[in-house]
């Protein structure tokens, strides 16, 4: 092969990489950086099922008690990538949420972890939230849930609205909300 086809061919093998390369860019800026995908759980449209345990503060926590609030519960483990990918966005979305009168209240549930090293996932993210303990998984059974991160909405009126799996950001979560924060009570 001639010198001059040579440099040709390498001209063009590299133009053919620039152009895959300006592709895939161009996708991945695109992206919202959010891997959630809506599912379809058999607890959409009914009424939440009932959850109460103890919180890593020590105190109680009954789901029931907060008819009347918008609630994003989320399932969680230590050992999970996509779970400490989202955390800094569920803490900014519970500090958004805090600072709206009647604004959604975040609450976290270990899912399938020991407490102990959830104890410590929950002081690194500097996780203020109500965080239930579930070692018995009874919680997670309920919920239905079989992997981390699951995020489950519920309305004011206590009805599942929206389950979600992977991580979540803050714009995703607070678009998902919104209708829900806004809209009253309906007993």
């Amino acid at each position: 092969m001639s010198p001059v086809r040579i440099r040709h061919a390498i001209a063009w093998t590299a133009a053919g990489l620039g152009v895959v390369l300006i592709a895939l860019i161009a996708l991945l800026a695109s992206r919202t950086g959010s891997e959630a995908t809506p599912y379809q759980s058999p607890l959409l449209g009914q009424r939440a099922p009932a959850t109460s345990g103890t919180t890593f503060a020590g105190k109680p926590f009954d789901l029931a008690g907060h008819k009347g609030q918008v609630v994003v519960l989320n399932f969680f483990a230590s050992w999970c990538q996509p779970c400490r990918t989202e955390q800094n966005g569920l803490n900014a979305f519970n500090f958004d949420q805090s600072q709206i009168a009647e604004g959604a209240l975040m609450v976290g549930v270990v899912f399938n972890d020991a407490d102990s090293a959830a104890a410590k996932f929950v002081e690194a993210y500097r996780v203020e939230y109500p965080t239930l303990t579930d070692p018995s998984g009874q919680i997670a059974n309920n919920w239905g849930v079989s992997s981390p991160p699951t995020t489950f909405i519920v309305d004011k009126s206590g009805k599942v609205v929206k389950a979600l799996l992977g991580p979540l950001s803050v714009a995703e979560l607070d678009k998902l909300v919104a209708p829900y924060v806004k809209a009253p009570a309906n007993g």
